[in-house]
């Protein structure tokens, strides 16, 4: 038997560009055999990012997301101009960085099960999120509306996703901020 989220429960949305999935009702809880599917369908999906929304439709007034990600994965830094976000840990290791608007690094926090385990960003701040273990789960909320390209400003001063080698330095410059 396959391992999958409970079709009653959840819908996959096949247009996001992570592994996503909608609740299909305001009230939802989100349980281990969740949590063990949403691992799986990233495995599926060779590696890829993967969420859970528990709210019912990207244009809701709140969203709040189960996020899985994993080392290798990078989305620039960003910022969302009248959104801030909270991170709260479930599962493994994440680094959580904010910067100024030339690109120096204002704060690196870890979120991870003996320290740190609730981080929040304010609006309008340069942020990027790194992936410290294999996997990395953590609960995410924020102000909807989704916003599509609008909701967030990506830093002119990162590196693009689309050129590896660029963004693999930069990842490992900033790793080294918190390596312990």
């Amino acid at each position: 038997m396959t391992l999958r989220l409970d079709p009653k429960k959840f819908r996959r949305d096949l247009t996001a560009h992570s592994v996503s999935f909608f609740a299909l009702d305001q009230t939802v809880a989100v349980d281990d055999h969740a949590i063990d599917a949403l691992i799986v369908e990233s495995q599926a999906a060779c590696g890829r990012p993967a969420r859970i929304c528990l709210h019912t439709m990207p244009d809701a007034d709140f969203h709040e997301m189960v996020v899985l990600e994993r080392p290798g994965h990078y989305f620039p830094p960003h910022r969302h101009v009248f959104k801030g976000e909270s991170l709260h840990l479930i599962e493994g290791r994440l680094a959580v960085f904010t910067f100024d608007d030339r690109g120096g690094v204002l704060s690196a926090t870890v979120l991870g099960r003996n320290g740190n385990l609730i981080a929040r960003v304010g609006a309008n701040v340069w942020h990027f999120t790194m992936p410290l273990t294999d996997p990395v789960i953590y609960h995410e909320s924020k102000p909807g509306p989704f916003l599509g390209v609008r909701d967030r400003d990506f830093a002119p001063w990162a590196p693009r996703r689309t050129v590896k080698n660029t963004w693999d330095d930069y990842c490992a410059g900033l790793m080294n901020m918190v390596a312990a």
